[in-house]
């Protein structure tokens, strides 16, 4: 019902104002000062207004906004009422009394202001008087009237007619990020920003929409810096910056920004929310029953309380505690879209998937305007036409394009994958696994996350779900067999942990495991990471997981891996188990470790001697450091003389071979490379020498040794998808060429000539794929299918003979072989 009014007003009229006045200066200054977080100041500077002073409303409501954002909830509900009785047609107002109220539990009561207000006949805005038309704009959102309506009938306009009105910016820019339109929101911020420097709220919000600043400043890396910068006791701000210490599983460091939150407002309660899902993460279900309690202490059913906590739960892949507090949320507050939304999409991705929809669908009919349900709507339809196969508790969708090309294979892997890594951590999956391989990156990142982007993610696993980006968006630039194996390891340690894994030791054993398949599927040990482990620049284990979360994420992949191959060679398989099943009855993982190997005392220096161990294995006869300024001046003053002189340089050495390929001087380029290759034969640089040395070959027409510079660089780098469309031009024995083929579609599963190559040792499923492709040849191929089947599968062999025929009714050889295959009867 009230939707249904407030709509109505809202279509009827253009934009909401009071008929009072401009606020005066003392409004500003008291403005200023909540804004520095002086709020002592800042109460006493609002409460000097009498009701007629022209700026009575405005410094009511900040006097509100003050108490609330210090904890005061009784006392701000108290003088709320008395205040709002003296300017009750004043929208800002009334949505702070009416949250007062709901802090304190009277919700019937701020839902009877709210009524109240919503049937005030407003006034045009005039230029610089937008204050009081934004606010109206959100006493509608908080009676749910349709957020796209109030953008653009209430907020926009009075962002257009009053320009340097900063409340404008905030609102669409608050509005546009509940509704995850990032972009949208940016915009706003940014310019606020710009209009008003330095202004905490902006900041905030720059921060909340995903920007960095261009270039840190005063050591401000983050807006949030920024914004605690210029107000230390913006609890929002603070609230931000304990959750990226959270996401980044540095609890104890959240915890502190928490206290900070309590120590201006000790009754918060998302601080209270947040310390009580850290503490179910830490297994500390004590600790996290205080919290909630403490949290709704002013208010019993808070559903911000429960959102919070379920929210932080699904976000460290705690997806089965963090639905049922979402759940909660929803049932306390059923018509919130943006709970509803949250609810179902990770529902989805704890394969929930016909609760996850209907969810989603109720968030997107509720707020058409949110961008995330919107996608993830429009997404459904289109997965709902996608072909799902099944093969040994594996569920595989995709495109029935890729499906008809490689269906088979990847089925098959990830049913192997499955097999192999469920035996070798010793579980049995009571649930099947879905994988969804999408064909285009936008759909992978909306299914993942909701949203376009995440381009640097190839994968993800939630569990129950794995989901992909088609290597048809990605052709050659990653080896899609070695992410599907990847995720299904994390889907084996998620089960095998009931979701309690730290992400360090996910990554690392899931790495690790790629390795064990193939050694170019997993990273290996690089000249970079050679210089790290033997100058101990790498974290302790127990802070491994920061690595995960900003610029040294590659090195964090491969140092935890490192770590999982040190535990499992030294302690063994069983003691890793042993660790998983540790973790999945409540036990934090230093404990963990120390049960099982060695206390972390003795097991970090243990790991550091076996990394510079394997750090120093990797080229120990050669210099890997870069040319200085003066060598370098050296250097190209006789680069030949100066590389003889100084033979171990291995960064001089490629810098010559380069010179040398420029040159097509490929006998002195191979010669130096067989130097190079002879001190490391195991090179992964990424100008790597075996890659150098196939063109020297190349150039040389030396078709055998391409082949085995090709062959080796495969074997260190499985992501070399031009060295393996190399290695099929080149002539080679029948098994040669068969391997070729396969590491061919382990980068491009699109590849005709690696199909036709399998075709002719006589792969049925070879000639499938080659013929879903469409080639130019197809009714030969046809032929040829037929003529492999005829001995094994006649009713299959004369379906591809009448397929060959319809493509060419006078193919004499297929006709004569049609007469030799008796219709069935």
């Amino acid at each position: 019902m009230r939707k249904m009014r407030a709509g109505k007003f809202v279509i009827a009229c253009v934009c909401a104002v009071s008929p009072m006045s401009l606020p005066a200066q003392d409004v500003a200054t008291a403005q200023k000062l909540f804004l520095k977080g002086d709020y002592a100041a800042c109460l006493k500077a609002s409460r000097q207004a009498t009701p007629a002073d022209a700026d009575f409303a405005s410094l009511a409501a900040l006097e509100i906004r003050t108490l609330l954002e210090t904890g005061s909830y009784n006392e701000a509900a108290t003088r709320g009422r008395i205040l709002w009785r003296r300017a009750p047609f004043d929208p800002e107002l009334t949505l702070l009394v009416s949250r007062a109220l709901r802090a304190t539990g009277q919700s019937a009561q701020a839902e009877s202001l709210l009524e109240q207000a919503l049937q005030m006949q407003p006034n045009e805005p005039a230029a610089g008087n937008s204050r009081q038309s934004v606010a109206f704009g959100e006493l509608l959102l908080a009676a749910k009237v349709d957020a796209k309506l109030v953008l653009e009938r209430v907020l926009e306009p009075a962002k257009k007619i009053d320009p340097e009105g900063r409340a404008a910016y905030l609102a669409i820019g608050r509005l546009a990020l509940a509704n995850h339109d990032r972009e949208l929101a940016a915009e706003n911020f940014r310019e606020g920003f710009k209009r008003f420097p330095g202004d905490p709220e902006f900041a905030l919000g720059l921060e909340m929409a995903g920007l960095t600043p261009p270039e840190p400043t005063d050591g401000a890396a983050r807006y949030v810096d920024l914004a605690l910068r210029e107000n230390p006791k913006f609890t929002a701000a603070l609230l931000q910056k304990a959750a990226l210490l959270e996401g980044r599983k540095n609890f104890s460091e959240a915890k502190v920004t928490l206290q900070e939150v309590l120590a201006i407002n000790p009754h918060h309660p998302e601080a209270w929310a947040k310390l009580a899902a850290i503490a179910l993460l830490e297994e500390d279900p004590a600790t996290a029953e205080k919290a909630l309690f403490n949290a709704r202490k002013f208010q019993k059913s808070n559903p911000r309380v429960a959102e919070i906590v379920g929210t932080t739960l699904a976000a460290h892949y705690r997806f089965a505690e963090g639905i049922g507090f979402l759940r909660q949320a929803s049932d306390e507050d059923p018509a919130s879209p943006a709970i509803r939304l949250e609810l179902g999409s990770n529902q989805l991705r704890f394969g929930q998937l016909e609760d996850g929809w209907k969810n989603v669908a109720l968030a997107h009919e509720a707020d058409p305007y949110n961008v995330a349900a919107f996608n993830l709507i429009k997404l459904r339809d289109k997965l709902e036409t996608y072909p799902v196969r099944e093969l040994d508790g594996v569920r595989l969708r995709m495109s029935p394009e890729d499906m008809a090309v490689f269906g088979t294979r990847a089925l098959e892997l990830a049913a192997r994958a499955k097999r192999t890594l469920a035996d070798k951590y010793g579980i049995t999956l009571d649930h099947p696994v879905m994988v969804e391989m999408l064909p285009k990156q936008e759909d992978f990142a909306i299914r993942t996350f909701g949203l376009p982007g995440g381009e640097a993610f190839l994968g993800v696993c939630f569990g129950p779900l794995i989901t992909m980006t088609s290597p048809r968006g990605r052709l050659g630039r990653a080896n899609w067999e070695a992410v599907l194996w990847h995720e299904m390891a994390h889907t084996i340690t998620l089960a095998a942990t009931r979701h309690r894994i730290p992400r360090w030791l996910s990554e690392g054993i899931s790495v690790y495991e790629e390795r064990q398949v193939r050694a170019g599927w997993g990273q290996g040990m690089t000249a970079e990471y050679r210089e790290r482990f033997l100058a101990g620049k790498f974290p302790p284990l127990l802070k491994l997981d920061e690595s995960f979360a900003g610029p040294d994420i590659m090195f964090g992949y491969y140092h935890a891996s490192l770590v999982t191959e040190f535990v499992i060679g030294r302690f063994g398989i069983g003691a890793m188990q042993a660790i998983l099943a540790d973790l999945s009855a409540g036990m934090l993982v230093e404990k963990a470790l120390a049960v099982r190997t060695l206390p972390i005392a003795g097991l970090e220096p243990a790991f550091a001697d076996f990394a510079k161990k394997e750090a120093t294995a990797y080229g120990p006869e050669l210099d890997w450091t870069p040319l200085t300024d003066d060598e370098y001046r050296a250097y190209r003053t006789d680069p030949a003389g100066w590389v003889s002189s100084n033979p171990k340089r291995y960064a001089a050495a490629m810098m010559l071979v380069s010179k040398l390929t420029e040159e097509r001087n490929w006998n002195e380029a191979r010669r130096l490379l067989a130097n190079v290759i002879a001190a490391e034969p195991n090179n992964r640089e990424a100008f790597n020498p075996y890659q150098a040395l196939a063109a020297a070959c190349r150039g040389l027409k030396d078709e055998a040794g391409e082949r085995a510079a090709l062959t080796k660089l495969l074997e260190l780098d499985a992501n070399a998808s031009e060295a393996a469309a190399r290695l099929l031009e080149l002539s080679a024995p029948p098994p040669e060429r068969l391997a070729d083929a396969g590491r061919m579609l382990e980068t491009n599963p699109f590849q005709e000539q690696a199909y036709r190559t399998l075709a002719t040792a006589g792969s049925r499923e070879a000639y499938v794929s080659l013929l879903a492709l469409e080639p130019r040849d197809a009714s030969r191929l046809h032929f040829e299918f037929a003529t492999l089947l005829r001995g094994s599968d006649r009713d299959q062999a004369r379906l591809q003979v009448l397929k060959a025929l319809e493509d060419n009714p006078r193919f004499e050889a297929a006709l004569e072989l049609l007469t030799r295959l008796p219709t069935p009867p």
